[in-house]
């Protein structure tokens, strides 16, 4: 093959549908786009195209060189994008899947972050609480959670849900904060409601006994999960949620952990995308973003804090046993 020009221009017809617009998007004429694509079919000894006056399709070679040369083609620019980037910012559209209650309350309320740091990315940004294949619907990459299924997708993991209990400033002041498991039972709960099978979310607790998993007597259920955090913020009771979704209110002061030593860790999170030999400067970026996103918000301070103090008395312990 002496070059990519004619396989350029097929893909192009084909993406085109005729080859009068795809002559006209490469400013060539149509009759030396199909000498092009007649010259590809002979180095190759196969017919590509059924070509007629009113249509244009695909033969069962065209279709399966098409699409291999779609990946070719693909994985070039992506390697030229990444070696030019490598020396400027990131630019150019960046198609991100997300679980529909991360995007809403982890993401979205930090994005502004984001667009600061890489002005020239335009992000398309698709709420999505089921899965679906990446490649196929032209997607760089999704932020999924719970346990992965088996795929072709590299996955990298951005930490944990840990859960955390929440009530309103209101909310505490008229009614005070529980102390422990049982005094929930006095309390007003908020819990979310699996949409697709009616369940409630059964409450996670990690204790000093191990895990306790509990099934709420709720004053409110709802099957939305950001509403379920205006709920709370609206001061109509206790929620347990996600530390990273509920993260923004908690900043803004609009919500406050209780029972801090019950704070449970649930199911991981995940960032995937499809294996490329060539990763994009902007796919690269966005996975570094919301890696350090993931990272701040997923835990509790109250929990790092009581980390440091635990490992800070547990290297006193060892210092006294030395001395």
């Amino acid at each position: 093959m002496e070059d990519f020009s004619a396989i350029s221009t097929f893909v192009r017809v084909v993406e085109a549908k005729s080859f009068a617009a795809a002559a006209t998007q490469l400013g060539m004429t149509p009759s030396g786009v199909s000498r092009a694509v007649a010259r590809l079919e002979t180095q190759l000894g196969a017919r590509l195209l059924f070509r007629s006056t009113r249509s244009l399709r695909l033969t069962d070679d065209g279709a399966s060189f098409h699409a291999r040369c779609k990946e070719i083609l693909a994985d070039l620019a992506e390697a030229t994008e990444a070696m030019g980037h490598a020396r400027s910012r990131p630019v150019g559209k960046l198609r991100v899947a997300a679980h529909s209650a991360i995007g809403r309350a982890a993401l979205i309320p930090n994005l502004a972050e984001f667009e600061q740091r890489y002005p020239d990315i335009r992000l398309e940004l698709a709420m999505c609480d089921y899965h679906f294949d990446l490649n196929e619907e032209g997607y760089d990459c999704a932020i999924r959670m719970g346990e992965l299924a088996d795929s072709n997708l590299i996955a990298r993991k951005l930490g944990y849900f840990n859960n955390v209990l929440c009530a309103s400033p209101e909310y505490l002041r008229k009614h005070g904060a529980p102390r422990s498991i049982e005094d929930l039972k006095q309390h007003r709960a908020i819990n979310y409601v699996y949409p697709n099978t009616g369940k409630p979310y059964q409450w996670q607790f990690d204790t000093p006994s191990g895990r306790v998993a509990l099934d709420i007597d709720a004053h409110m259920l709802i099957n939305d999960g950001e509403s379920v955090i205006q709920a709370a913020v609206a001061g109509l009771g206790i929620i347990q949620i996600a530390h990273c979704l509920a993260a923004s209110a908690l900043a803004k002061g609009q919500l406050e952990i209780v029972m801090t030593d019950t704070i449970s860790t649930g199911s991981p999170v995940w960032i995937v995308y499809p294996q490329k030999r060539h990763l994009s400067a902007r796919v690269q970026a966005f996975i570094e973003w919301v890696n350090e996103l993931f990272q701040r918000t997923s835990e509790p301070q109250c929990r790092i804090t009581a980390r440091i103090k635990a490992e800070k008395a547990e290297r006193g312990e060892r210092l006294a046993a030395i001395a």
